[in-house]
């Protein structure tokens, strides 16, 4: 049974580019049929698109959060394709949150008075804004040409302060509508639950890893 799933967790369609395009061409056919079907002529439809991207985006974002925490806690195969394959996780979560950036874009140039009165917030435009900043930076120095402009203490800060400002700042828009929202669907507790599971997951590592180095340092 071990070696079936191994087999089937190196298999190459699974990894690499080739898992970058499994996830993100049925996402991005999704979005582009879904736009068929919508009526885009109001600013309420395209806020509808914006949400239908986020609920896209949200999982990958949680998957790479959790990828190294779930390794030192459960080490498993599972934990370890997860890992190897972070990086190209967390790029299909760039390129679903880059379908959002359009709508928000589309919004805000088209359909300006719904999103001035019905949408803007300014925290949440200062802090969404700073999510892409973030992002943007990230997706950069995943790469050769934009890592070798880091030393290695940088690019881990980058990534590090990076991935925990999108994961609290994903996770918070559902905290937010459980506690203050009257009208609610199941994706707004699977995602919370969710985010709050992988947080969970980060301070079980962190602890785990404190306790060994308790105990590597103890007396024998």
């Amino acid at each position: 049974m071990a070696a079936n799933l191994n087999g089937l967790l190196q298999s190459n369609i699974i990894n690499g580019w080739n898992l970058f395009w499994v996830i993100t061409i049925p996402i991005s056919l999704v979005v582009v049929f879904t736009m068929g079907s919508v009526d885009l002529s109001s600013g309420e439809a395209v806020s509808s698109m914006i949400q239908l991207t986020v609920r896209f985006s949200v999982p990958w974002l949680y998957l790479a959060f959790a990828a190294s925490s779930l390794h030192v806690v459960f080490p498993s195969l599972f934990s370890r394709w997860l890992l190897r394959n972070r990086k190209i996780i967390g790029l299909c979560f760039a390129l679903a949150m880059a379908w959002q950036l359009l709508f928000i874009l589309w919004m805000v140039g088209i359909y300006t008075q719904y999103y001035m009165e019905e949408v803007y917030v300014l925290s949440d435009a200062i802090e969404g804004t700073l999510g892409y900043v973030f992002l943007t930076a990230m997706v950069l120095t995943s790469f050769k040409f934009g890592r070798r402009r880091l030393n290695s203490k940088q690019w881990k800060l980058l990534h590090k302060c990076g991935i925990y400002y999108l994961w609290a700042y994903a996770w918070s828009v559902y905290w937010f509508n459980i506690f203050y929202y009257q009208y609610l669907n199941s994706v707004d507790y699977l995602y919370y639950w969710a985010g709050f599971l992988v947080w969970g997951l980060r301070l079980c590592a962190w602890s785990k890893k404190r306790w060994q180095q308790a105990g590597a340092q103890s007396p024998a």
